[in-house]
């Protein structure tokens, strides 16, 4: 891996432990991850109006994935520097294959993600 590829600025955040679904279900965590796990946010793809989100996490069966999750299943979002080798190659792999683009390592990463984190945390999730 090349040195500028060592890091990059990210934003994570939790899947909630339960909730209640649209039948009055309790369920746990979300179809693909279970409560607690962290998943790496794509804010560059976040749409308000379509209420998900793309994201990076560990699956139940122990595998990392790309899934779209609902807005209201994430919780404690923060910003991180994301070193983990595994979740930086499926970034790379991502933004070569697909055309996605992840934050970088820079000053202007990081001050946009921290916008990102605040822009998130202060809103109001029905």
């Amino acid at each position: 891996m090349s040195e500028t590829k060592n890091l990059r600025f990210c934003v994570v955040g939790n899947i909630i432990a339960q909730h209640i679904d649209a039948d009055g279900k309790l369920l746990y965590g979300s179809k693909a991850f279970s409560s607690g796990t962290k998943v790496y946010i794509d804010d560059l793809t976040y749409n308000l109006n379509q209420g998900r989100v793309s994201v990076i996490g560990q699956n139940r069966f122990g595998r990392y994935v790309v899934e779209s999750v609902p807005n209201d299943l994430i919780e404690n979002v923060r910003a991180q520097r994301v070193f983990k080798p595994v979740v930086l190659q499926i970034m790379d792999h991502l933004e070569f294959m697909d055309g996605w683009t992840w934050r970088g390592r820079t000053a202007k990463d990081k001050k946009e993600i921290y916008a990102f984190v605040e822009m998130w945390n202060n809103q109001e999730i029905d």
